[in-house]
């Protein structure tokens, strides 16, 4: 995890345990619900504080999957999280200001 919203870019690694789907045979890696990677991301000690949006990329693209409200709460949009052959995925927190993009 990287919270872009500390300007020294602190990275985290939080372990989530969450059924994993097998991708196509001709793409690597699994698929993850970002529902369940949400849900069990907030449960635990890395859970993440304060108003944020939360992506991870797909190829070039952001994929917003989690917003946090200013009362804490997570509002979580369904999608699948492309997840590597290592069973790994790179998240991001942003300020909920900073993208030109809402939800």
């Amino acid at each position: 995890i990287e919270d872009k919203r500390d300007p020294s870019g602190e990275s985290l690694l939080a372990e989530v345990r969450v059924p994993l789907k097998p991708a196509e045979p001709e793409d690597e890696g699994f698929w993850a619900d970002a529902q369940e990677v949400s849900e069990e991301l907030q449960k635990g000690p890395s859970r993440i504080d304060g108003a944020a949006k939360v992506y991870a990329l797909r190829g070039k693209y952001k994929q917003y999957f989690l917003r946090i409200s200013a009362d804490g709460e997570p509002i979580c949009q369904p999608a699948n999280l492309k997840v590597t052959p290592a069973r790994t995925v790179e998240i991001y927190i942003e300020d909920v200001g900073t993208s030109p993009l809402r939800w």
